[in-house]
């Protein structure tokens, strides 16, 4: 995937910036902390052929909540380190697959930053995190390598429990998160069902990048993988990821390259809601480019936070 690049532009107004305390590893990048009101985004410029557009300035973007137009205190080009979690399908019909699978996250991972932090989760008929958050690239291309082939496919599981850890894991700090899901065919063992991972997705403020095996022509004739397909689309489109479907196991390096390529040429906006109401409704949001023959790529929107429910206790 090829990119366009004007001057680059940043703007910081009204967010902390501080160096990472006591971790070499995330030292490389300032780490930027926001207030719980803040609403951080992640956005994706392309141009009428679907190449990236990098480096267009602020005031290219114009962002709405529900029809509102807001003030960025927030904007960045490629500064904000990453959370990814690599979700790899180790179920029984990935086992002629997984060596290229495998080899295809690392050579990914090994390309990221230094700050970015990588969990990786396998998952089978069960959901198993094989490490947690950690900028040690060479402990996460290991735990890549370990997964092995076996059981059922409980794809909603792995989503729904990636996107909760996600959200929940630092979650002071101002950055980009994104799940990358590589999966060969449709939920065959979970407990939850899609209407709940996809409610969880609009809850969580992460970008879902999908990779489907299963979506040649003659697959697609079965409606379980249609759905499949269909659904890991929903996903990606509505958090303001892909949905990739390569032809090959080769092309599988080719996707991963395209993912770095864009989180590479992301950028970040950030500003405080004008409507502070915390009730817990939906927020539609609308991301205008002012560049001619451009086109925006993020999240529909979120859920405001809901008031603290806290009890006082009688006076005795």
């Amino acid at each position: 995937m090829t990119w366009k690049r004007f001057p680059l532009a940043v703007v910081l107004c009204g967010f902390a910036v501080s160096a990472p305390a006591q971790d070499p590893a995330r030292a490389d990048r300032p780490t930027f902390t926001a207030t719980v009101d803040t609403v951080s985004l992640a956005v994706t410029l392309t141009d009428d052929d679907g190449r990236l557009v990098a480096g267009a300035p602020q005031d290219n973007f114009k962002v709405y909540e529900d029809g509102t137009l807001q003030d960025l205190k927030f904007f960045s080009v490629d500064e904000l380190p990453l959370k990814i979690v690599v979700l790899l399908d180790v179920s029984g019909s990935m086992k002629q697959k997984m060596l290229l699978a495998q080899e295809a996250a690392v050579q990914f991972v090994e390309s990221l930053e230094q700050g970015d932090e990588v969990q990786v989760v396998q998952f089978g008929d069960r959901v198993m995190t094989l490490v947690e958050f950690t900028p040690d690239f060479d402990e996460v291309a290991d735990a890549i390598r370990s997964t092995e082939v076996a059981g059922a496919t409980a794809l909603y599981n792995a989503i729904y429990i990636s996107l909760k850890d996600l959200e929940s894991y630092r979650r002071e700090e101002l950055d980009r998160r994104a799940v990358i899901v590589l999966s060969d065919g449709n939920d065959t063992s979970s407990v939850l069902g899609f209407d709940d991972v996809r409610e969880q997705a609009r809850k969580a403020n992460v970008t879902i990048y999908a990779i489907s095996l299963r979506a040649n022509k003659d697959d697609l004739k079965k409606e379980k993988y249609r759905n499949a397909k269909f659904e890991l689309d929903q996903l990606a489109h509505e958090s303001g990821g892909v949905s990739y479907a390569p032809r090959d196991l080769g092309d599988l390096n080719g996707v991963y390259d395209d993912i770095l390529t864009e989180l590479k040429s992301q950028y970040s906006l950030g500003y405080v809601p004008k409507n502070l109401e915390k009730d817990g409704k939906w927020r539609r949001l609308q991301i205008l480019t002012e560049l001619e023959g451009t086109h925006v790529r993020a999240r529909e929107g979120y859920f405001a936070p809901r008031k603290s429910r806290l009890r006082r206790r009688p006076r005795r």
